[in-house]
């Protein structure tokens, strides 16, 4: 297919062929997009408010079965609900970036494959996986995670935790190594579509899997902990920086996440490759 021996091309002008200017390329690329999001929702306040409003109801949702089992105990394996509280906080913040960022992407990636949008991004003087996986930005979602910060620190107020500077930069690092995993899982689901066609039921399955972050991890057995810190790290995005804000995490598990996002960063990367060389034109 003559689109995808253009998929790579380099700008014409010989500055922007060094690594660096590629990618202040793509940020400046990338803060368009966010401008446009901000424009769109101006235009469009009444979907602000419902997604506002829709978050908050589901965050309510998510504190009520916590409020009923800790409503007959004060600690479930070492986790009191104050703990818990801060966990569902920290899980709020990381799946309402990827609502923000990511989910307005991947949830069209069966349309750009099998009705040739996929074609038209191809030939454009910037990386493909760049532009389909963040063009989109729903602003909207940016007010959950606002609200979860809010929870986070009721949460830690609740508990009396007064955290070190060095086990929030644990906290902060976890969170930000759970949102990369957990996007690029979602990436690796969504980008079989360049061999099965249609993903549409990924989102719902992703989703799904996602409601086990609202939990401590050791609220599951064993082999489930496995699956939830190592297939699907979610774990990464909530236990391990509501631990890191207790004090009672050390440092493996930070050099462990950034080891895991890396390696889930180029095996995404990878994989995209793959399919763009198994990639037949569904406009052609």
């Amino acid at each position: 297919m003559t689109t995808r021996t253009r998929t790579y091309a380099e700008p014409r002008r010989p500055l922007d062929r060094t690594w660096w200017n590629r990618q202040e390329r793509h940020v400046r690329l990338w803060r368009r997009f966010v401008a446009q999001a901000v424009v769109r929702e101006t235009h469009y306040r009444a979907h602000f408010l419902t997604t506002l409003v829709v978050g908050l109801v589901q965050l309510g949702l998510a504190l009520v079965p916590i409020l009923l089992l800790y409503g007959y105990t004060d600690d479930v394996r070492g986790w009191s609900q104050p703990d818990v509280i801060t966990l569902v906080g920290l899980y709020q913040v990381v799946t309402g970036v990827l609502a923000t960022f990511v989910a307005p992407n991947l949830t069209r990636m069966t349309t750009y494959i099998t009705e040739g949008e996929l074609d038209a991004v191809l030939v454009r003087p910037v990386s493909s996986q760049f532009y389909l996986t963040l063009r989109w930005v729903n602003v909207a979602e940016l007010g959950n995670v606002a609200s979860g910060v809010l929870l986070l620190v009721f949460g830690l107020i609740r508990s009396g935790a007064n955290p070190h500077p060095l086990e929030i930069l644990q906290a902060v690092v976890l969170a930000a190594c759970g949102t990369v995993l957990l996007a690029t899982v979602w990436c690796a689901m969504s980008f079989t579509a360049f061999w099965l066609q249609s993903v549409n039921p990924v989102a719902f399955l992703y989703t799904n899997l996602l409601e086990s972050g609202r939990y401590p991890l050791v609220f599951f057995p064993t082999a489930v902990r496995a699956f939830l810190t190592f297939a699907f790290p979610v774990a990464f995005a909530s236990t391990f920086p509501a631990r890191a804000l207790r004090g009672d995490l050390g440092w493996l598990p930070v050099v462990g996440g950034l080891g895991l996002a890396v390696v889930a960063v180029l095996l995404v990367r990878a994989q995209w490759r793959r399919g763009l060389r198994s990639y037949a034109s569904a406009s052609s």
